[in-house]
């Protein structure tokens, strides 16, 4: 199951939109985006031109949440060899890394930065916000504490944020100081607040603003639907 936000615009001038993908934390659902507020500041964007039409694809990722083997049925599994060519065949999506951007909060963070470290290819940029990440659980072939310093993330647009006092630090910043410290081009803020509910919100815009900036006003510059 999943929520998708088509932009007011949708398929007007037969141009393809860029695809934001965004994972719910581990209590919430895929309404988890749309309760912080997400529409009502993508249509206030797109209406003043301050970003370009984009669709967002918010998955329910329920039980698979818990499933790290990177198998067919987990959530990488699952997003990469099914939701990605769903989205294609039913949607006028820009279909590169270019036009694919992954983000997600707390546990939807940690999928977020572990299926784009794994899969340069197919995403130009991924935003971590309050990510989960704890080195000692995972395997290190997963873990994007680990897999940073094997992939080529080169080309690859990367976020992250956190409050100064989120439980969940400790490994958001580990993850920055090894980017640091391997060269890898990133943004990494410390916000006032914790891991909650009115520090995401505070943040909506900020991190929408992230991930539109990676695209084109310029409709003419996309390639046409298919």
């Amino acid at each position: 199951a999943y929520h998708a936000y088509l932009p007011p615009c949708y398929r007007d001038d037969g141009a393809a939109y860029p695809v934001l993908y965004l994972f719910h934390g581990s209590i919430q659902t895929d309404t988890h985006w749309l309760e912080l507020g997400l529409a009502a500041i993508v249509d206030e964007g797109i209406r003043t031109g301050r970003y370009p039409p984009f669709i967002v694809i918010m998955p329910f990722n329920d039980s698979l949440g818990n499933m790290t083997s990177g198998g067919p049925n987990s959530i990488e599994g699952v997003t990469v060899n099914s939701l990605l060519p769903y989205v294609a065949r039913n949607f006028c999506s820009w279909e590169s890394a270019r036009g694919r951007s992954l983000g997600g909060i707390s546990r939807g963070g940690y999928w977020a930065l572990m299926i784009a470290f794994r899969h340069p290819d197919l995403f130009g940029a991924v935003a971590g916000h309050s990510s989960h990440l704890r080195f000692e659980t995972d395997a290190p072939q997963y873990n994007p504490l680990a897999t940073y310093a094997t992939a080529d993330l080169s080309q690859m647009r990367i976020w992250l944020d956190w409050g100064e006092t989120d439980f969940l630090r400790a490994g958001q910043e580990q993850l920055r100081d090894s980017l640091i410290a391997a060269g890898i081009s990133h943004t990494a803020t410390v916000n006032p607040g914790g891991h909650n509910e009115t520090y995401w919100t505070l943040h909506l815009r900020e991190y929408l603003d992230w991930h539109a900036a990676g695209w084109s006003l310029d409709r003419d510059s996309y390639p046409n639907c298919s």
